[in-house]
C-alpha cells in the first residue's frame, strides 16, 4: 500500500482549509457566484469552482436559485448545528463543574451516540483516588447511570427505536422482550426519582450518579455524572436519603440546562411526545 508523504498531509491540511474558507465565505456572503466567491477568498475561480464541485457532492453546499449561484447546504447547516450544541453544552458543563466546591470525585458528562453513552467531558475534584471516566470512554445504552438517563428521557416512540435498534446490534435475539420490559421499569423509576445511580459500572469501586440535561426545547441532551461516592452508599441512595451529593448534582444539571434555554416548567419526561435526536 502506497505510504503517504509529507507533501500529501500538506496538500490535504491546504485543501481543508480552502474548504473552510469557501464555507465562511458563503456564511457571510449568502447566495453567492464563484466570481463573488473567489474574490472573497482570494483565489482563482477555477480552483474555486472545483472546490464547489466537490463540497456540492458532499452535500455541503447547494445549488441557488438563481444560474451559477451557490449556497450553503442542508447537511452543512445541520452538521455546524450539532457541533455548536455539543461545543456548547460541554461549555457550560465545564464552568459548573469546576465550580462544585467540597467534591471528592470525578463529575463527567455523557452524550448519546447511537447505541452508546460517551464521556465527552471530565473534571477531576479533591484527592480521590478512583479512577475516572476518560474522554472518549463509552457504555453500552443498556448499562450504567448516564446510559439509563439518556434512555428514560427519550420520547416513547425513539424510546422504541433505540431498543429495537440496540436488540439489532447486540444480537439479543429472543431477549428483546424481555429486555424492553426491564428497559420499561428502569425508564419509569429513573424518571419518577429524577436522576440514576449504578455501582462498579460507570467507575469501577464507586458508585455514580446521572441527571438529564435538557435543551432549550425540552429535548435530552446529555447526563451530568458524578462519581465519589463509595459502594456502602447504595443503601442511602436506594431508599431515597437526602444525599448533598445528590442536590449538588441535580442542581449543576438543572444550571446546565438553563445555560441551554431549558426553562422548568414541572412536565419534562420520557413522554413528551418530542425528540431531538
Amino acid at each position: 500500500m502506497r505510504q503517504g508523504t509529507e507533501s500529501d498531509s500538506g496538500h490535504s491540511v491546504g485543501t481543508l482549509t480552502k474548504a473552510k474558507a469557501v464555507l465562511d465565505a458563503l456564511e457571510q456572503l449568502g447566495p453567492s457566484s464563484i466570481h463573488e466567491i473567489s474574490a472573497y477568498v482570494h483565489e482563482p475561480a477555477s480552483s474555486t469552482y472545483r472546490l464547489l464541485s466537490n463540497l456540492v457532492t458532499l452535500g455541503w453546499v447547494d445549488h441557488g436559485l438563481h444560474r451559477g449561484e451557490y449556497r450553503l447546504g442542508i447537511a452543512c447547516v445541520r452538521i455546524g448545528g450539532r457541533i455548536e450544541a455539543r461545543l456548547d453544552v460541554q461549555s457550560i458543563a465545564r464552568h459548573v463543574f469546576k465550580r462544585q466546591e467540597g467534591s471528592n470525585g470525578s463529575w463527567s458528562l455523557f452524550v448519546r451516540h447511537y447505541v452508546r453513552s460517551v464521556c465527552v467531558q471530565m473534571t477531576f475534584l479533591g484527592q480521590s483516588r478512583l479512577r475516572s471516566p476518560q474522554i472518549g470512554y463509552s457504555l453500552p445504552i443498556s448499562l450504567g447511570a448516564p446510559s439509563d438517563v439518556l434512555l428514560a428521557f427519550l420520547d416513547q416512540a425513539r424510546f422504541e427505536r433505540l431498543i429495537e435498534h440496540y436488540r439489532y446490534n447486540a444480537d439479543l435475539g429472543g431477549l428483546l422482550s424481555t429486555f424492553r420490559e426491564r428497559s420499561m421499569q428502569m425508564a419509569e423509576k429513573v424518571v419518577q426519582r429524577g436522576y440514576a445511580y449504578d455501582v462498579d459500572q460507570t467507575v469501577p469501586g464507586a458508585l455514580t450518579l446521572a441527571a438529564p440535561i435538557f435543551d432549550h426545547a425540552g429535548h435530552i441532551r446529555a447526563a451530568a455524572c458524578y462519581s465519589g461516592l463509595s459502594r456502602s452508599s447504595r443503601a442511602l441512595v436506594e431508599s431515597g436519603a437526602d444525599l448533598r451529593e445528590v442536590t449538588s448534582l441535580l442542581q449543576a444539571a438543572g444550571e446546565i440546562s438553563q445555560g441551554l434555554g431549558y426553562v422548568v416548567d414541572g412536565e419534562e419526561g420520557r413522554f413528551d411526545g418530542k425528540s431531538e435526536q
